[in-house]
Formats: C-alpha cells, sequence, structure tokens
C-alpha cells in the first residue's frame, strides 16, 4: 500500500533527522570519549610518577616498604603497592597483587609501563615504575568514568530518537500547511461538484498561493457562466417551442377526437401524430424544469407528511397506494419537490421496470430514505451513474416512451432539497431507487 504525501515527508524528515543527529551523537561521544579517558590517564600517570618518587626517597632514607607507602599522600580511591624482594606491600586491598597482570610488571623493568585492566569485571588503569631498590605499582579504578561514558552514549542515543521523532513532526507539520490549501481547493472543487456553484476560495495574501486561489475562482466563474447559459438556452428554446408545440397539440388532439371520421390509414397516422406532438410537448415541460433547477426559484420550506404524499403520488398515477410502506415520517420540505421526485421514480418504475413493486419510507438516525422497487431485471453496474445523465434510458427503453429526463430531474430536486438519489438492486430482484432526504429541520 502506498504511503500518503504526509507519511512519506514525515518519514523523510524522521531518517534525516536520524541520520543528522547519529551522525552528530556518535562524533561527540567518541570526542568526549576520549578526551576524557586521555585526560584521566594523563592525570593518572603524573600522579603516580609522583608518589613513586616519593616511595623512592623514602626507602633511600631507610623507611620500610610499609612505612615508605604511608608517607605517600592519600588523593582519591588509588590503591599504591610496594615489591621489594619478590614481596608485596599495599596500602588497600582492592586489588590483590596477584591480580596484576604479569606483562605490565615484566615491562617495568624497562623503566616503566602502563595498561587499562579488568579486575574483577572492574575496570583499572595500572601504572608500574621500577625503583632502584622496589617495583613500585599503582592502581587507579575506572568505573566511575566507564559509569559517565555509558549514560553519556545512552543520553544520545536517547536525544538522537528524539531528534527523529521531532523531525518526523515537524515534517507532517510543515506538510500539513503546505497541503492545507490544496485541500481548500479539493473541498471547493468537490462543493462545485455538488451543484454549489457560487463556491470561491478566499484569497489569503500569499504571494505563491493567491495565484492559484485567483486562477480557480476564475475556473468556478467561467463554469457557473457557462452553465448559466445552457440554462438559459434551454429555457428560452423549451419557452419558445412551447407555444407553437402547444397548438400542434391542440390541433393534433382535436383531430383525434375526430379521428373516426377519417380513413383507417389516415386516423392511424393520426393517432401517431398526436402520440409524438404529446410526448415532445412533456420533454418541453421537463427541459423547462430542468432549466428552473438551481436557479432563483428557492424550496417552500413546509412540515410535510411523507406517507400521505407517497399515497396521493400513487393514487394519481393509477397505482395502489396500499404499496407505500414503512415508518411514518413528518420533515420540514418541499411537497411540490418532493412529489416531482418519487412521481418520476414511480413512471419509471411503471414504464421502463415493468411495474411498481413496493414503496419504502425508513426513518433513520439523521435522515429518511424513500425507496421504489420495480419489477423489471435491474440495473447493471456500468449504467447506474449514467442512468442519471439527460436523455440517458436503460435497455427497455425502446419499449417505452420517455424523453430519459425523468431520473436527472429526480435527482436535481433531491439535490436541491439537501438530498441524494441512487440506484441499487432491490431484495425483490429488480431495480431500487433511493431517495435519501435529511432529517434535521423535523416537525415536532
Amino acid at each position: 500500500m502506498r504511503l500518503g504525501l504526509r507519511t512519506r515527508v514525515a518519514v523523510a524528515f524522521a531518517v534525516l533527522s536520524l541520520m543528522v543527529g547519529g551522525t552528530v551523537s556518535a562524533a561527540t561521544y567518541a570526542v568526549a570519549s576520549w578526551y576524557l579517558v586521555n585526560q584521566r590517564e594523563s592525570a593518572a600517570l603524573t600522579r603516580a610518577l609522583l608518589d613513586s618518587r616519593a616511595a623512592a626517597a623514602a626507602l633511600e632514607s631507610g623507611l620500610t616498604a610499609s612505612e615508605a607507602l604511608a608517607t605517600i599522600p592519600s588523593v582519591g580511591t588509588s590503591q599504591p603497592m610496594l615489591r621489594v624482594d619478590s614481596t608485596w606491600f599495599t596500602a588497600g586491598v582492592t586489588v590483590p597483587p596477584d591480580a596484576l597482570p604479569e606483562e605490565i610488571l615484566d615491562a617495568a623493568a624497562t623503566g616503566g609501563a602502563t595498561q587499562r585492566t579488568l579486575v574483577s569485571d572492574d575496570p583499572y588503569y595500572v601504572v608500574a615504575v621500577e625503583l632502584p631498590t622496589a617495583l613500585y605499582v599503582e592502581v587507579f579504578p575506572l568505573r566511575d568514568l566507564d559509569q559517565i561514558l555509558r549514560w553519556g552514549g545512552w543520553t544520545l542515543v536517547a536525544l538522537t530518537l528524539a531528534a527523529g521523532a521531532f523531525g518526523a513532526v515537524i515534517g507532517a507539520s510543515a506538510v500539513g500547511r503546505l497541503l492545507r490549501p490544496v485541500r481548500r481547493l479539493g473541498v471547493a472543487a468537490q462543493r462545485i461538484a455538488g451543484g454549489e456553484l457560487t463556491t470561491r476560495i478566499e484569497l489569503t495574501g500569499d504571494p505563491d498561493l493567491d495565484p492559484i486561489a485567483e486562477s480557480f475562482n476564475d475556473m468556478a466563474g467561467a463554469v457557473q457562466a457557462r452553465i448559466a447559459r445552457e440554462r438559459r438556452f434551454t429555457g428560452n428554446v423549451s419557452h419558445e417551442l412551447r407555444s407553437p408545440i402547444t397548438a400542434a397539440l391542440g390541433t393534433a388532439e382535436l383531430l383525434e377526437s375526430r379521428s373516426g371520421q377519417f380513413p383507417e390509414r389516415e386516423a392511424g397516422l393520426i393517432d401517431v401524430l398526436a402520440q409524438q406532438v404529446r410526448r415532445m410537448s412533456q420533454m418541453l415541460v421537463d427541459l423547462l424544469e430542468i432549466s428552473r433547477i438551481g436557479s432563483d426559484d428557492p424550496p417552500q420550506w413546509e412540515s410535510a407528511d411523507l406517507t400521505a404524499l407517497s399515497r396521493e403520488v400513487l393514487t394519481l398515477r393509477q397505482s395502489d397506494p396500499e404499496l407505500v410502506t414503512g415508518d411514518h415520517v413528518i420533515i420540514r420540505t418541499d411537497a411540490r419537490r418532493f412529489e416531482r421526485i418519487l412521481g418520476n421514480l414511480v413512471d419509471n418504475a411503471q414504464n421502463h421496470g415493468e411495474g411498481l413493486t413496493q414503496v419504502v419510507i425508513r426513518r433513520e438516525e439523521t435522515s429518511v430514505s424513500v425507496m421504489v422497487d420495480d419489477a423489471g431485471p435491474g440495473v447493471d453496474q456500468d449504467l447506474r451513474d449514467r442512468l442519471f445523465e439527460p436523455f440517458s434510458r436503460g435497455h427497455a427503453s425502446h419499449r417505452t416512451q420517455g424523453a430519459g429526463l425523468g431520473l436527472a430531474i429526480a435527482r436535481e430536486q433531491a439535490t436541491v432539497l439537501g438530498g441524494e438519489l441512487w440506484v441499487e438492486p432491490s431484495v425483490m430482484g429488480g431495480a431500487r431507487f433511493v431517495v435519501r432526504l435529511p432529517l434535521a429541520s423535523e416537525s415536532p
């Protein structure tokens, strides 16, 4: 699965921060460790040389080895030792003489030697100096230094991880700020696609982003103006054609009423003429309605009983009103528009769906759904979206009359009422057209 842009940038910032922080931490630890160890060993060597001279002077003055060790000042936690004629004398018991490495004792015969060693898993720094009459050895513990370096190392590791997390947060925050204008564009585009053609993006004064917002606003304005021109053109053409079509319809119906006075062939032609003129007249009515949707004709909100309205629609279309089942719901809506939506769906079921089977009203938490089922073969998946386009009809359209505007008008009216309309398979085997309206302004 491909990660989103924000996640990818956050990961990149985190990795970059870890690399930089790790490099700086490693360099810091290496330099600090080298410096501290070098300083400790240098100080220990200087101290051991001074103590060895004090011990040599005490032995030359005739003091015993134990008395010579007693003259060495006690500073810190170091442990001085003297070996005189293979006998060890020590001022402490922390490190026994037999735990000293033999190689440093052998190397001390050449003048002196130093070595790091472990005694009982604790680190020590050993300095051995050959004296005229004895061997002087001083042991310096390094456990405290190792603990400091260990804690310092873990602290640097923690700081490196914190830098990685901080880098991820910075990356996500930066991308979030960069994507915020893009999200605004996306939301505005969705609103325009949903029919809110007046949507515009507010300018923020950003010299880099405002040109994009201005271009989007210009595009939205051009789309709105073009759709308005198309609606005006459709409305004007439909209005101009309405008068001659009405005259033609009147003439055709007059001839149809007297078709019995004409020969059979002419009577058949008159019937076809009247049928086609009525079809054209209904098409003009639908075109006029489409051109008015979304114009300055706002919904007339009122309390409406959806069950009663649905039964009236079925009664007017000579269908059984008992086909309306489900919940009894009263909402604030535009009753005229709702009747138009349901009427078109019922007409579609009767004309294209092999008959209406039921109308189900279902109340939900924040909305109410009205489902219209038919007895047809259903609608193929690839036709479900195109079915609501103007002049679009299903596979059975060649057997029925209609211009293919009813479902387009129904969806547009549902959008005006703040709802939505779609088609899905019916539980009874045919197609189910579902119109969902908001229930937020429900009447008490």
